[in-house]
């Protein structure tokens, strides 16, 4: 399972609401509810099989894991690495 087909969506939406939060838009932020549901949603929709507790324990793992600040790259990669 690759994480590019995920990376290569159009993350617009998710860039212009971290833009207007003034966070970075390159990080992934594990308290933030929305941002942890944006992913679900692009994960589901590349790899419907997975359902949603699945992908919530696998980003829940990937929380843990990778240090904040979390970059979007190495942190999508570990949740798909992890389904």
């Amino acid at each position: 399972m690759s994480a590019l087909r995920i990376l290569n969506e159009n993350w617009s939406e998710y860039d212009n609401k971290k833009i207007i939060d003034h966070r970075d838009r390159r990080y992934f932020a594990c308290d933030e509810k929305w941002e942890i549901d944006y992913l679900i949603r692009y994960i589901k929709k590349h790899y419907p099989y997975h359902n949603e507790t699945q992908i919530l324990n696998a980003i829940t793992s990937c929380c843990k894991t990778v240090p904040s600040p979390r970059p979007r790259k190495e942190f999508v990669e570990c949740v798909v690495s992890k389904l």
